[in-house]
């Protein structure tokens, strides 16, 4: 399944597999040769990538693996770079960048929260913050649940609990508003 598109529009990147512990993330050019090469491969026998999003400057990948045993966020350089980061480290799923490359987004199944971490590019590698907790109470672990808007500041959740700490805004037939 395809998981995403560089900001540039030069690469998709995908996941596949014959089985759910087999998942690797491919990458095809969509300009040029159009080949298709493998980006982040399994590590063990018994683990997976998948989900990777390419960071929107096209240095970072991040991408969820089963490689400590349990899902989690990983990021890596891409094309050129070097250098291998864990993010999460109680559980991670579904990362996505920042408009800027300098937050990192993921979905903590077990808390059913949404997560961001700070990112600092330092000397071709990179630091990471300490992560902080933007929404909890999902109900729901589907990929592609939730997206954050491009300034940061709100999180689009497809489901919450029926009670919430936070206020939830919903926000039906949006499509009329749209400029034609």
């Amino acid at each position: 399944y395809a998981s995403d598109v560089s900001r540039d529009g030069k690469y998709l990147f995908y996941s596949r597999g014959p089985s759910a512990n087999y998942w690797e993330i491919w990458g095809v050019p969509l300009v040029g040769e159009r080949k298709p090469w493998l980006v982040v491969p399994r590590s063990t026998a018994n683990s997976f990538a998948s989900e990777g999003h390419l960071s929107p400057d096209g240095h970072w990948l991040a991408y969820t693996s089963g490689e400590s045993g349990n899902p989690e966020v990983y990021v890596v350089a891409f094309r050129g770079g070097q250098g291998k980061w864990q993010v999460s480290t109680n559980g991670g799923y579904q990362p996505q960048w920042s408009r800027d490359s300098k937050e990192l987004y993921y979905f903590n199944q077990a808390t059913r929260s949404v997560f961001s971490v700070r990112v600092k590019e330092i000397g071709g590698g990179l630091q990471f913050g300490a992560a902080q907790q933007l929404a909890s109470n999902a109900t729901s672990n589907q990929l592609g649940f939730y997206d954050v808007t491009p300034d940061g500041k709100k999180i689009l959740l497809n489901l919450v609990a029926q009670q919430v700490s936070q206020s939830v805004t919903v926000l039906t037939n949006f499509a009329s508003g749209l400029k034609k």
